[in-house]
Parts: C-alpha cells; sequence; structure tokens
C-alpha cells in the first residue's frame, strides 16, 4: 500500500502542467443606412438597408503560443444581414475569412 501510495505522490509531483499563453479578439463592423423615395408610385418611403458600403461582420482573431518558439495565428470572420440576422453566406459558417 506505502509503495502504490508513494508511486502516485510521485507521478503526481513530477507531471507538469503547461498552460499556452493565448489572444482572442473579439471584433467586429456593422454597416446599415437609411434610404429615402420621394416618389415611389406616388408615395415616399424610408428604408433600412444593411452593408451599404461594406459587409457587416464579426469575427474573432487571435494567437495561440503552442510552445518552443511556435505560434498558432487564426482569424474567422462572418458576414451577416442586419436586417434579419441571416448570413451573408448561406451555408458556410465562417464564409468571408477562416
Amino acid at each position: 500500500m506505502k509503495k502504490s501510495l508513494f508511486a502516485i505522490a510521485l507521478f503526481c509531483a513530477a507531471a507538469v502542467s503547461a498552460h499556452a499563453q493565448s489572444s482572442v479578439t473579439l471584433y467586429g463592423l456593422i454597416d446599415t443606412g437609411l434610404i429615402y423615395t420621394n416618389n415611389q408610385l406616388g408615395h415616399s418611403s424610408w428604408q433600412q438597408v444593411t452593408s451599404s458600403t461594406q459587409n457587416t461582420v464579426f469575427g474573432l482573431k487571435g494567437t495561440e503560443d503552442l510552445g518552443d518558439g511556435l505560434h498558432a495565428l487564426f482569424k474567422l470572420e462572418q458576414s451577416f444581414l442586419l436586417n434579419n440576422g441571416a448570413q451573408a453566406f448561406a451555408g458556410s459558417a465562417f464564409g468571408s475569412q477562416a
């Protein structure tokens, strides 16, 4: 019993946990606009449009330290429609950049 307890204690003392340093940034861009039409079949109207000059996106970017001087870089970016929240590129998660 003492030998197995000693072996477990020795194993726990020898086990070194590795903690990598990582950096993650959440970013985004919201682009929306209003369109006023003063003569649409005799009436005026206001319309809200998404991505009037740029794509509306959110994303994650960062680095992960892998040890021994190695780093993993990543950038995941998803475009979406501001009017209803649907994906701009339907069927592809993070379709803008991955």
